[in-house]
């Protein structure tokens, strides 16, 4: 199983190398797929897939314009020949993944096709690239891989690229030759061929491609025993993925590093990195990986007797998904369940394990599965005191084993045998196979001595390195004396600084006393000196840009330019007349006016909520603006509002407040919204609250009055310079409706306000 997990992992690492580049313009539907390559192949193989169903390729114009990619962002209908190469990439790497060659090797051609179709040179070596990988993965055929090896080199000696992508394009290649090195054990050709990708890779300044290599370097020397080389490598992968914050790169960082201690029999090491691992990839659904991961702590689990947790993560393996269509999985954790079981005493579950496990294995031909079946039912009729059976499964176990030349096989199955005829009272076969146990255990620890030479070796290169340390300790004093040379320098260094930042914090200081003056006079500019409410100043600065901005996105939207229709919520403005506040000045004098005027302000902004606006127009005349949100609200309703505001105003003494209002929506023209200006809609407004006041003189009540243009009414009635003219024109003509709180007489709509 350690086979298998790392074996995935590695096919992960080094098929990334050549395909993480390929998201340089990716859509988030593919950047999202990419993620989910190294975690969950299958849910990024449906994703790419799905990409590529549901877009139709679009090719006019070329790959070289951007306007393809720009369309493609806008229009999630189509996609262009780099995004559809990259989705037949992701779906490759998926397939790869997920142990199927043959089908990454289909998509790479069609993503080869349709760069060779739209030329695209980079694309197509990268392509070339990835697709000598899955080639080597499939066959390990040094003739099937070179000449597509051959045919890259010249494609990147006549690639007319910048030196920066020249030199990634040929990193992923000296990767793919030193893989290629490593797998076919030509160990001094795969480190030369790392060193320079290693030179390479100082040019391109990808910290995210550097853990990458360290990764694969460190793989390689695992590989090849080389533990210390190997530990180096991955402890600096490891530190580096926690400093860069990249959780896949540290999850894989981490199943190296439980290898490198479980062959080194650092068991906790590894349960603690294997555990890491197993809590990243818990967070993602039908995790292969994850169910491999839980595989390895169970057999650790069983290497430290700890056979009760081997048994729970024994069956978690047995209840995920992923194992369920792997025929060889299913059997060997049936055969390690058995195995536990044994050590537990429980040979009923032991016999039933078995029984499951060869009901499987007599439709197979995994030959180490079955010597591990032999071997588990000979030692449980050990205990059970049948060693004739005992030893015929044995015997067939070690051949098992000689003929796949599996020096554990043979190892368990010697030491087996020895114990099993011992029992018996032949103690001549016993010894002969106790010899050759303890041959292949002695042939272990010389492997082991070896290792440990090597340590040694590394150790007294350390002890070497810290006497040449020791050496540079007078250079450090000489340093350190130049040091203090320098200091009186930095000192005379720190305090011009320390004058500059004093400089630079006054200078400061005045900017904020500025802003401040200056918000007061914006304060005093534009606001109504009696009520404190937005002035007409403001009002003749802001109304004018706004109508005007309101139309440049209408055009824009008629011709194309914007998405979403403009001044979908109108405007609805209102024109007010408070004859109360006149009145006040004229009943209680001018200070008792000004404090009314001033009281009132202060009440009003209250009641004003955004986006909604209240401008103090003239005297006792407010123009209120608000957003028309709710088509359904009528102008009465909105009079009613307005009008209870004024009556909830309760000041000193008892005033009439009557309320009069004029209004009209913006745009005041429904089919031509950019006829009527600012100065025109308020002339407008005027001309409707002239009409409401004449209504209240008449009746000494409140009133309002809301002129409003018919749907069609065409912009030809109201052009010229007189608005007044052109509305009587309209109202004549029924262009204008008049809508009021009162029937209106014929003889009111003269726009005589004189009284």
């Amino acid at each position: 199983m350690w086979y298998r997990l790392l074996s995935g992992i590695l096919i992960l690492i080094t098929a990334a190398f050549s395909f993480n580049t390929m998201a340089e313009s990716s859509s988030p539907v593919l950047e999202e797929a990419r993620k989910l390559t190294d975690v969950t192949p299958s849910q990024a193989r449906a994703v790419a897939k799905d990409y590529l169903n549901k877009r139709k390729l679009v090719t006019a114009g070329g790959s070289k314009s951007s306007g393809a990619l720009t369309r493609e962002d806008t229009n999630k209908d189509i996609r262009t020949p780099e995004s559809t190469i990259e989705a037949l990439l992701i779906i490759s790497h998926a397939e790869l993944a997920l142990d199927d060659p043959l089908k990454a090797l289909i998509n790479v051609e069609e993503a080869e096709s349709i760069a060779y179709s739209a030329n695209l040179i980079k694309p197509s070596i990268k392509i070339k690239t990835h697709k000598a990988h899955i080639l080597w993965k499939l066959y390990e055929d040094n003739e099937k891989v070179q000449p597509l090896i051959n045919e890259i080199e010249k494609d990147l000696a006549a690639a007319k690229l910048d030196k920066l992508a020249l030199n990634r394009l040929e990193y992923d290649l000296v990767l793919l030759k030193a893989e290629v090195a490593s797998d076919s054990a030509l160990i001094e050709s795969s480190d030369i061929y790392f060193e320079k990708a290693g030179d390479l890779l100082s040019t391109i300044d990808n910290p995210l491609l550097t853990i990458e290599y360290d990764l694969l370097i460190g793989k390689h020397n695992l590989k090849y025993k080389r533990y210390n080389k190997a530990l180096y490598n991955l402890l600096d992968a490891y530190w580096s993925a926690v400093e860069k914050g990249s959780p896949l790169l540290l999850a894989k960082t981490n199943l190296l590093l439980a290898e490198l201690y479980s062959e080194r029999e650092i068991l906790d090491k590894a349960l603690d990195h294997l555990s890491q691992a197993a809590d990243f990839y818990d967070s993602y659904g039908h995790s292969v990986i994850l169910t491999n991961i839980l595989k390895e702590m169970a057999d650790i689990y069983y290497q430290q007797s700890r056979f009760n947790l081997a048994l729970v993560q024994y069956f978690n393996v047995l209840d995920g998904e992923s194992i369920q269509n792997n025929l060889e999985d299913i059997i060997e954790t049936r055969l390690d369940l058995a195995r536990t079981y044994l050590q537990l005493y429980n040979f009923p579950l032991t016999e039933q394990y078995i029984d499951k496990a060869e009901s499987f294995l007599s439709y197979t031909n995994f030959d180490s599965l079955k010597a591990q079946s032999l071997l588990i039912q000979a030692e449980l009729n050990s205990h059970l005191g049948e060693e004739s059976k005992g030893v015929v499964q044995a015997k067939q176990a070690l051949e098992i084993g000689k003929k796949l030349s599996n020096s554990g096989i043979q190892t368990q199955a010697n030491g087996l045998l020895a114990q099993l005829l011992e029992k018996q009272g032949n103690f001549k076969d016993a010894y002969y196979y106790l010899h050759n146990y303890n041959r292949l255990t002695k042939s272990k620890q010389n492997l082991w001595l070896e290792i440990s030479e090597d340590d040694f070796t590394q150790q007294r290169e350390f002890i070497e390195k810290s006497i040449h340390y020791k050496n540079q300790e007078a250079k450090i004093i000489e340093s350190s004396q130049e040091r203090a040379r320098f200091q009186s320098s930095a000192i005379i260094l720190f305090i011009l600084s320390s004058i500059l930042v004093i400089l630079f914090i006054r200078r400061g200081m005045s900017v904020k006393v500025l802003k401040k003056q200056l918000a007061e006079l914006y304060t005093d500019h534009y606001t109504h000196p009696r009520s404190g409410l937005r002035n007409l100043r403001l009002l003749n600065v802001k109304l004018p840009s706004s109508l005007e901005q309101s139309s440049a996105n209408f055009e824009q939207w008629q011709t194309g330019e914007l998405i979403h229709e403009p001044l979908h919520d109108k405007l609805r403005f209102v024109m007010i007349d408070l004859p109360f506040l006149r009145a006040g000045y004229l009943k209680s004098g001018y200070k008792a006016g000004l404090e009314l005027e001033a009281l009132f302000g202060q009440y009003i902004k209250e009641k004003i909520v955004s986006p909604a606006r209240l401008y103090h127009f003239s005297d006792a005349m407010f123009l209120y603006v608000t957003p028309n949100t709710n088509p359904d609200q009528t102008e009465k309703e909105l009079f009613e509002t307005i009008n209870q505001w004024i009556q909830n105003f309760q000041p000193e003494g008892s005033l009439e407040k009557i309320v009069r209002a004029g209004i009209a929506d913006y745009p005041f023209l429904p089919r031509a919204y950019t006829a009527i200006n600012d100065k025109e809609l308020i002339d407008i407004l005027l001309m409707a609250l002239g009409i409401a006041r004449k209504l209240s003189l008449e009746s000494g009540e409140s009133h309002w009055v809301n002129l409003k243009a018919i749907e069609n009414a065409p912009a030809a009635s109201f052009a010229g310079d007189d608005i007044r003219s052109a509305c009587k024109s309209a109202l004549s003509k029924g262009l204008i409706k008049i809508h009021s709180s009162q029937k209106i007489e014929d003889g009111i709509i003269n726009f005589d306000t004189t009284d």
